[in-house]
């Protein structure tokens, strides 16, 4: 069986930002906050204390999980592993909203939302909702190739609500935006909430263990 706990990092600067602020960073780089700081330090406590015979740890290709995982990453003495797939849904081109306010963000964001069109780009920079489904299928075939064992992800918001949208049966063949939507706004992980997520032949199973 392979035991996964999988975490969203800690508050971001977008996470922690009014809708007054401006639109700076551009996905990737997006940093913590200083109470992101002692999110992950606290997690990392919590982690060695309830975790135990870990095998790997995953980050994503973004700074924020990095920056996350970097208090734990210190006390394992583990060099983490770097997953291009589990990078956050990256939706709206960083070129048209640098410079905008939160709130403009915000607008832009339902503006995309309301399409519903799965295929969508927003830019070159950016992933349409299909191609984003299709990395967590490719993350859920990664592991399930892998030994059995323990392993620790630190992950994004949108990606846990996508595997839990794929894990709970909540989509037909057919992908709509919309009701995704409906779904992750009502059960969005918060900063560094646990979710274990196993994987027992081709049985999955995941819950929320930390919040």
């Amino acid at each position: 069986m392979k035991t996964i706990y999988l975490i969203r990092h800690a508050q971001s600067v977008v996470n922690a930002g009014d809708d007054t602020e401006v639109v700076t960073y551009a996905n990737a780089d997006i940093p913590i906050t200083e109470l992101g700081q002692q999110q992950a330090e606290q997690l990392a406590i919590w982690l060695m204390e309830h975790v135990e015979n870990v095998k790997e740890i995953f980050v994503s290709p973004y700074l924020r999980t990095q920056q996350t995982a970097a208090p734990y990453v210190q006390k394992m003495q583990l060099l983490p592993t770097v997953l291009d797939d589990l990078h956050e849904f990256n939706y709206l081109s960083f070129s048209k909203i640098k410079g905008k306010t939160f709130q403009e963000l915000r607008n832009q964001a339902q503006c995309y939302w309301a399409t519903n069109d799965t295929n969508f780009r927003d830019g070159e920079d950016c992933d349409s909702f299909a191609s984003f489904f299709n990395r967590i299928n490719h993350i859920r075939e990664y592991f399930l190739e892998k030994t059995d064992g323990v392993y620790v992800v630190y992950g994004h918001g949108f990606w846990i609500g996508v595997l839990l949208w794929q894990l709970l049966g909540r989509y037909s063949d057919e992908l709509d935006m919309q009701k995704f939507r409906e779904f992750e706004l009502l059960i969005r992980p918060k900063n560094t909430d646990v979710f274990v997520w196993q994987i027992d032949a081709h049985i999955e199973s995941i819950a929320k263990i930390r919040k």
